[in-house]
């Protein structure tokens, strides 16, 4: 089903070298034609190999499969990358939780094999679209899998925001922040915070508020088709970070404007045949485990 496949790495390179070598070897074995992405396996010994390194920008255009080597933090910038593309992706965990990269290293190439011919299942994710605008100008566009974070900054402060919803104020709130959260990242900061664990198939978007200053104040969960609007209280004079995935910062203050919306395009997740999603929930969140 895949010729050309796309391998992504961690960024601090020699960790998952390993782990490429031997997934390069095993691809090129199968006539698989393989390409590496520059920005995360620049320093990877590939001319031994005979295949090339490109820039992301041009790989996404000449891959059929996206394999991310790593955790789930590099799972999160690889997915913002492809989806435009329609570029189904597969992870190889070498990291901690692994809610995104499900597949070990051990099981990788029986893995593969099993994907190359159809023998997996598909997933289907939203991904979160967020803009920034001052003074009607566009300041910041980025995607989020995870969530997007309204943060304040190292003030012991709160900040103090609004919230609309498909054009109808939801409310104003004095705390820490919020987090937006995809059902992806439902498992993520927003489950720290409170936040409901949602079902990957649903799409929704859950507003979670970060040690609000009322105690009313609680996770809120809307269609995935809203789109929310969060602009600074005119009493608000101080600054705040939008987050996206805990890896794009931008800082906003009074009048700035953020619209927060569903991607155009899902993502497409490949599992291992006999993927349950349940499974991993007991698994990582040690669900059963006796005390």
């Amino acid at each position: 089903m895949f010729k050309r496949i796309g391998i992504f790495g961690k960024y601090d390179g020699i960790a998952c070298w390993d782990t490429i070598n031997r997934l390069l070897q095993h691809l090129l074995s199968h006539d698989k034609t393989v390409l590496l992405d520059s920005a995360s396996c620049a320093d990877f010994p590939h001319q031994r190999y005979g295949v090339e390194v490109i820039d992301r920008l041009e790989l996404v255009k000449h891959i059929d499969i996206a394999i991310v080597v790593g955790g789930d933090g590099t799972f999160l910038d690889v997915a913002r990358s492809v989806v435009d593309h329609d570029i189904p992706i597969l992870g190889i965990n070498l990291g901690r939780l692994g809610f995104l990269t499900d597949i070990s290293p051990n099981e990788m190439l029986n893995t593969l094999d099993e994907v190359m011919v159809g023998e997996c299942e598909y997933e289907q994710r939203n991904l979160i679209h967020v803009q920034i605008r001052k003074d009607g100008k566009l300041e910041f566009d980025q995607l989020a899998l995870n969530d997007v974070v309204i943060h304040k900054t190292d003030s012991p402060r709160m900040i103090e925001f609004e919230t609309e919803v498909d054009g109808r104020f939801l409310n104003t709130q004095r705390s820490d922040g919020m987090i937006i959260a995809t059902p992806t990242g439902s498992t993520a900061y927003a489950l720290s915070a409170g936040g409901p664990i949602l079902d990957p198939r649903l799409d929704v978007l859950s507003l979670v508020s970060v040690n609000p200053h009322t105690m009313s104040t609680r996770p809120y969960v809307i269609p995935g088709s809203s789109v929310v609007r969060i602009y600074p209280h005119k009493n608000c004079n101080g600054m705040a970070h939008i987050i996206c995935d805990g890896q794009l910062t931008h800082n906003i203050g009074q009048g700035h404007e953020t619209t927060i919306s569903r991607h155009k395009k899902f993502i497409q997740m490949i599992h291992p045949k006999g993927h349950d999603h349940f499974e991993l929930l007991r698994a990582k969140l040690r669900w059963g485990d006796k005390l």
